[in-house]
């Protein structure tokens, strides 16, 4: 493939994606109808009939944006010996670029590893194989992964499973447990939780802890993002569905904050912001599940002190997946296929290191659930961790949300500093969004609706 160059949201990728879309990324014909009993029962027929040589000798090529995957290919080498696999890991702020640019010139691996945040600069592209077609027949495991993880790896036009789901991350609190019995506010998961469902509940304990220098936020928009991983940009039709609300609640709340001067106005990912860490005048953080480990990193004297619970406001958020994707210029897909379905079906069953497997039937592992971390107080965090996926709802990314984001955050801020009223910063944004994206919207949508049968 001649090579060419790819542009990255904000200025021109977008009109580089939406071009190539209309040139044929939703292929008609390439999707497939809901797999009904007699089509599952010949699909897996199929994939039994299939089988690879389990001797056969081959070459495979993993890239990843997180280390420590190379550990786990010897699982899968015990079924095919005389298979190299060869893993390369990108960093996060860089790979998302460079594996478009592959897709783009040819130049592409067997298999990646793609994270939820970027899915939507992949889910509307040419380049991806449709997981529901033969040899792979993807259709055959969708009861077996929840309806919305299994919806954000279609493709835009819902035609095409274009990712196959390895893990899934709620975003959970982490806080300072002796700081709140110190306050003689609730100190253990479920009370806290239940606590701080309340907003008024969790403002008083913001108010309380300000007085003496510690703090419940780094920032006042911060409680807002909270809100955000429970609610996708857009809906199915591409449009915008976060004024509502629930969002009209979390912007009121963040203006209480920005009011009252209850945000620490320091960011974790500095040497300051570590150090507030440190010294426990940051009480309170909201991450994904591979946050322990991180505090842990910035505070390691801490130990025994943090807990986690689940978010405040009564909200279950999302943090992100890690999902497999398999490009159509790979030179071994039906081996590459075998390579995903047994670490997303068999493999994860073993334990994930703290994820928690997209694969149904890999939750509930006995021994992961009773396993506890020493550094929070030997919480069983993992089992907290499995109650959270199964009480949230993962979100459908679309190839719009960069840009959407980067007017919606800018906006959010403004409008809060501003102290403007919350329906009228809303409709602003809406606004904004809409008639910012409105080509884009409309190419999106004609091409969507000319890839219906």
């Amino acid at each position: 493939m001649k090579k060419r160059n790819i542009h990255r949201f904000g200025i021109t990728l977008i009109a580089a994606m939406l071009a190539a879309m209309l040139t044929g990324c939703f292929a008609p014909g390439a999707g497939t109808k809901q797999l009904g009993v007699e089509d599952e029962a010949a699909a897996a027929t199929t994939q039994e009939t299939e089988a690879i040589d389990p001797n056969i000798s081959a070459e495979l090529t993993l890239w990843v944006y997180y280390k420590g995957f190379d550990k786990l290919i010897p699982q899968f080498q015990k079924l095919y010996p005389n298979v190299k696999v060869t893993v390369k890991d990108f960093l996060y702020a860089s790979y998302e670029n460079e594996f478009l640019q592959a897709l783009a010139d040819g130049t592409v691996p067997d298999i990646m590893l793609v994270d939820s945040t970027q899915f939507g600069s992949f889910s509307s592209i040419k380049g991806l194989e449709n997981l529901l077609d033969p040899p792979y027949n993807a259709g055959v495991y969708e009861k077996d992964f929840s309806q919305a993880l299994w919806r954000s790896n279609m493709s835009l036009d819902r035609k095409r499973l274009v990712g196959f789901p390895l893990s899934s991350s709620p975003i959970v609190t982490y806080y300072r447990k002796d700081i709140m019995d110190k306050y003689d506010f609730p100190s253990e998961p479920e009370a806290l939780g239940e606590y701080m469902a309340e907003p008024d509940n969790w403002l008083n304990m913001a108010k309380t802890l300000k007085k003496d220098g510690i703090y419940l936020t780094q920032w006042d928009p911060e409680i807002v993002m909270n809100y955000e991983r429970t609610q996708s940009f857009f809906d199915d039709e591409l449009r915008f569905q976060r004024n509502n609300d629930m969002f009209k609640e979390a912007i009121d709340i963040a203006k209480v904050i920005n009011d009252l001067n209850l945000a620490a106005h320091l960011d974790v990912w500095t040497s300051s912001g570590e150090e507030a860490v440190r010294k426990g005048n940051i009480a309170m953080m909201y991450m994904g599940t591979w946050g322990g480990d991180q505090i842990q990193a910035w505070a390691p004297e801490s130990a025994g002190l943090w807990r986690e619970t689940r978010l405040p406001f009564g909200l279950y958020g999302w943090q992100n997946s890690a999902n497999f994707i398999l490009p159509s210029e790979g030179k071994n897909k039906e081996l590459a296929w075998k390579f995903i379905e047994f670490y997303v079906t068999e493999s994860s069953k073993n334990g994930m290191a703290g994820s928690v497997p997209a694969y149904l039937p890999a939750r509930g592992n006995p021994k992961e659930l009773a396993s506890v971390n020493p550094y929070m107080g030997n919480q069983p965090v993992y089992a907290l961790h499995e109650e959270l996926v199964a009480r949230m709802s993962e979100l459908v990314p679309t190839p719009l949300d960069t840009k959407a984001a980067a007017i919606w955050n800018k906006m959010l801020a403004e409008g809060i500093e501003r102290k403007m009223d919350t329906a009228t910063m809303l409709d602003g944004i809406e606004e904004r969004v809409v008639s910012s994206l409105a080509t884009e919207i409309d190419i999106l949508k004609r091409t969507m609706e000319e890839a219906s049968p």
